[in-house]
């Protein structure tokens, strides 16, 4: 009975919480032109689609920020899913220092430290300033491929090689 209270307590709050992040961020993506559907948005521009989602653990308070990118080559897409995407990785990839990367860790898990709202705030700020960036600097796949920021261990779901094929 006890673990299914945790479960609970800990699916509320993962809920809670994924709806005030998301409705924080809502007017930065939109911004850029990006479509909200659940917790995911995207944005299908030329040759690539853009995408980021918000996931919740479903055994602790800590929030998952996924992004994606697909190759409109390949064939075209309004909105990829996560699963179809050529590179994926975790949001704290595009982080530079281990200090960031630290202090994201610490905001982005929700049963400890800031209270809430203070965390929400401060992780939209970074999204902000380092998704948004990140995603207007790539608008080509040869701008994926000469990029030094997509590190070697950011997911290639076959994307490298089908990227190499389409600047062939």
């Amino acid at each position: 009975m006890a673990a299914l209270y945790v479960f609970l307590r800990l699916y509320y709050m993962s809920s809670i919480i994924s709806k005030k992040l998301q409705e924080a961020l809502k007017a930065q993506f939109k911004a850029f032109g990006f479509k909200k559907k659940g917790a995911s948005w995207a944005c299908a521009e030329g040759e690539l689609a853009k995408w980021f989602n918000i996931q919740c653990s479903r055994n602790s308070g800590c929030v998952y920020f996924n992004v994606g990118i697909y190759f409109q080559a390949t064939k075209e897409v309004d909105y990829p899913k996560e699963l179809d995407c050529h590179l994926r990785f975790r949001f704290e990839q595009l982080l530079s220092s281990d200090e960031e990367i630290r202090d994201f860790y610490r905001l982005s898990d929700f049963e400890s430290g800031l209270n809430t709202e203070a965390k929400i705030t401060r992780l939209t700020n970074l999204i902000a300033s380092k998704l948004i960036p990140f995603f207007n600097q790539y608008n080509s796949v040869t701008d994926i491929l000469n990029s030094d920021k997509i590190r070697p261990h950011m997911y290639w779901n076959n994307g490298k090689e089908i990227a190499i094929k389409l600047c062939a």
